[in-house]
C-alpha cells in the first residue's frame, strides 16, 4: 500500500510539475514578445540563463563537484541536451518573434507532442499507445478551439513565414531533448542536471552573443529590465526546468511533451487577466479537451486495471 501511495503521490507530483512549467513558459513568451523591441532576442536568452547560473551555483555547485564521477563520462550528450535546450530552443523562439505572429508561435509550439512521439518511436523503440495518440488528438483540438476561436476553418488561412520556419526548428530542437534525456536517464537530482546543462550550454551562447552583438545588435542589461530578467531567472529557466526534467523523468518523454498543449490556454487566461480581454465558450471548451487530453495520454491503461482490480479485491 505504501508503495502505490508513493506512486500516486510521484504522479500527480510530475502532472502539478508540468502544469506549472507552461504557466511559466506561456508567460515567458508573452514577456518576450512584449520586450522584442527593447531586448535582443540572443541577448535575452543568454542573460536570462547567466542569471539563473548565479542563483543556482550556492545550491547545486557543491553536488556537481561530488557527482562528478558520474557527470564526467557523460559529459559529451550532456552537451548535446545544453546546446538543444539552453543554446537553441530559446535563442530560435525569441527570434522567431520578429517575424511571425504570436498566434502562430503558440500554434507551432503544439506541433511538439507529435514530433517528440515520432523522435521516441524512432530514438527509444516506443511505440505510441492508442491512449496516447487519442490524448494528443484530443489536447490538440482543444488547442486549435482556442487559437482559431472556435472556427477550425481559420486554419486555411495561416501561412509559413520565416519566423514560422524558426519555430518549428525549435519545436525539433526541444522534441529532441526532451526525448534524449530520458534516454540518458543519468541518476542525478533535477537541479544538478540543470546546473549541468546551463554551464555547457553558455558558451555556445556567449559565441552566438557576440555574433549578434558584432553583426545586428548590441545589448547589455539596464536597471529598467531588471523585473523582466528576475522573473526569467527563477520561473520559466529554473523552476520549469526542473519541473520538466522530474517530469520526463518519472512520466516519459512522450507524455510529458504533451503538456505543451497547455501553453495556449495559459496565454488566453494571461491576456484575459492582464489585457482586460473576455472569456469566450471556445476558452473553456479548449481549455478542458487539452487537460482531458493531457491525462488520458499520461495514465496508463494498467493504471486503470490496477485500480479496479484493487476495488474488485476489497470488495
Amino acid at each position: 500500500m505504501e508503495i502505490n501511495l508513493s506512486n500516486q503521490r510521484t504522479f500527480w507530483l510530475a502532472f502539478f510539475g508540468l502544469v506549472l512549467t507552461n504557466l511559466f513558459w506561456a508567460l515567458n513568451a508573452t514577456l518576450a514578445r512584449g520586450y522584442i523591441d527593447q531586448v535582443a532576442p540572443i541577448a535575452l536568452n543568454l542573460f536570462r540563463w547567466l542569471g539563473a547560473f548565479v542563483l543556482l551555483t550556492p545550491f547545486a555547485l557543491r553536488g556537481t563537484i561530488k557527482n562528478w564521477p558520474i557527470i564526467r563520462p557523460k559529459l559529451l550528450p550532456l552537451t548535446g541536451l545544453a546546446i538543444l535546450s539552453v543554446t537553441f530552443y530559446n535563442s530560435l523562439l525569441y527570434l522567431s518573434a520578429n517575424f511571425t505572429t504570436a498566434v502562430n508561435i503558440t500554434l507551432i509550439n503544439t506541433l511538439i507532442p507529435v514530433v517528440t512521439l515520432l523522435i521516441a518511436w524512432r530514438v527509444l523503440g516506443n511505440r505510441p499507445r492508442l491512449m496516447q495518440l487519442l490524448g494528443v488528438s484530443v489536447s490538440i483540438i482543444g488547442v486549435l478551439l482556442i487559437l482559431t476561436q472556435g472556427q477550425l476553418l481559420r486554419l486555411l488561412t495561416l501561412s509559413l513565414s520565416q519566423g514560422d520556419l524558426l519555430m518549428l526548428a525549435a519545436v525539433s530542437c526541444w522534441s529532441l531533448f526532451t526525448v534524449l534525456l530520458k534516454k540518458l536517464s543519468i541518476n542525478l537530482s533535477p537541479i544538478i542536471v540543470l546546473y549541468v546543462l546551463i554551464i555547457l550550454g553558455l558558451p555556445f551562447l556567449l559565441f552566438a552573443y557576440g555574433i549578434e552583438a558584432l553583426f545586428f545588435r548590441f545589448y547589455l542589461p539596464s536597471l529598467s529590465h531588471l523585473g523582466l530578467f528576475a522573473y526569467l531567472w527563477f520561473f520559466p529557466s529554473i523552476c520549469a526546468y526542473i519541473f520538466w526534467t522530474y517530469g520526463v523523468h518519472h512520466l516519459g518523454a512522450e507524455a510529458a511533451s504533451l503538456s505543451i498543449t497547455l501553453m495556449p490556454l495559459f496565454g488566453a487566461i494571461l491576456a484575459i487577466t492582464f489585457l482586460g480581454e473576455s472569456i469566450y465558450w471556445f476558452h473553456i471548451a479548449g481549455g478542458i479537451c487539452s487537460l482531458f487530453g493531457m491525462l488520458l495520454a499520461l495514465v496508463s491503461p494498467q493504471r486503470f486495471t490496477r485500480k479496479f482490480y484493487q476495488k474488485g479485491s476489497a470488495g
